[in-house]
């Protein structure tokens, strides 16, 4: 029987409904600024009165995932005395990249995260070289806590069956979109990460047609992560959630082959630079 975890991306501003709703939250505030150790810790004890257990889920820094140049000013990290820019991202090893990889690993317990997102821009091509320092990352130095698990969602000119063998030979969960381009055959592994953008781009709903072809690829796994990024996402985590209970899936599942849909990129328009609550790469 497969095991669903289902919410949306960040805190949505019901609270109170969310943890009684929801199963799963991905904190992507992690991407762009990450908060300090005393917010998260505030929401880990949150997340642990829920009223079903919570997954939760901490999006890697892009100073980490991301080369300078593809960072937004402002989100990026204070280098100190020594340290160059151009030695950040793209799971290069050397002490700049190691120093943020442990600071995202204190923020993930921190927040009570029990998985980390991975997001990879365009720029982290399927190269040689890309593929020899992701597995070198995942195989000799991501030393990842107990009971801690790595998440990947590449974009940019990955094709789904490259990405995915990949990351399995890793150890790393796919993350997908299921509903785009869906000629593509669903990765082949135990537990996946499906990221759900819209049904026609970011923000747009999806139907209960939409929701129960969501389910019938779930039902191809052990243990799948849902997470909703749309106009109404924790509507749409509830809908899905309360469709479950009742949802026998199609054994003969398969997707259509008509419709092809393209990925979007997240919102970022929001500047936490100055706010006090946010990291300043002190200790924390």
């Amino acid at each position: 029987m497969t095991q669903i975890y289902c919410g949306c991306s960040d805190l949505p501003h019901d609270r109170r409904t969310f943890y009684k709703t929801a199963t799963a939250i991905e904190h992507r505030v992690g991407l762009f600024a990450p908060p300090k150790a005393r917010v998260l810790k505030s929401w880990a004890k949150e997340a642990s009165n829920a009223s079903s257990p919570m997954r939760t889920i901490w999006v890697a820094w892009q100073a980490f995932t991301h080369r300078p140049g593809d960072i937004r000013k402002g989100y990026g990290l204070k280098l100190q005395p020594g340290e160059q820019a151009s030695n950040l991202g793209h799971f290069q090893k050397t002490p700049e990249n190691m120093r943020v990889w442990s600071r995202i690993k204190e923020q993930a317990v921190n927040v009570g995260a029990s998985r980390i997102l991975l997001e990879t821009s365009a720029n982290f091509t399927p190269s040689e070289a890309n593929k020899r320092a992701l597995t070198a990352f995942a195989r000799e130095w991501a030393e990842l806590p107990e009971n801690m698990k790595l998440i990947w969602h590449p974009a940019g000119f990955w094709e789904r069956e490259e990405s995915s063998a990949l990351a399995a030979s890793l150890g790393i969960i796919p993350a997908i979109d299921p509903l785009v381009d869906e000629r593509e055959a669903l990765p082949d592994c135990p537990e996946i990460y499906f990221q759900m953008l819209g049904r026609h781009g970011l923000m747009d709903n999806y139907s209960d047609d939409d929701l129960a072809c969501i389910l019938d690829a779930s039902a191809q796994y052990d243990d799948v992560s849902i997470i909703f990024r749309t106009c109404d996402s924790l509507g749409d985590a509830k809908r899905l959630l309360k469709l479950s209970e009742t949802y026998e899936p199609d054994e003969h599942f398969e997707f259509d082959d008509d419709e092809d849909f393209d990925d979007e990129d997240f919102d970022d328009d929001e500047d936490y630079e100055d706010d006090e609550d946010f990291d300043d790469d002190e200790d924390n």
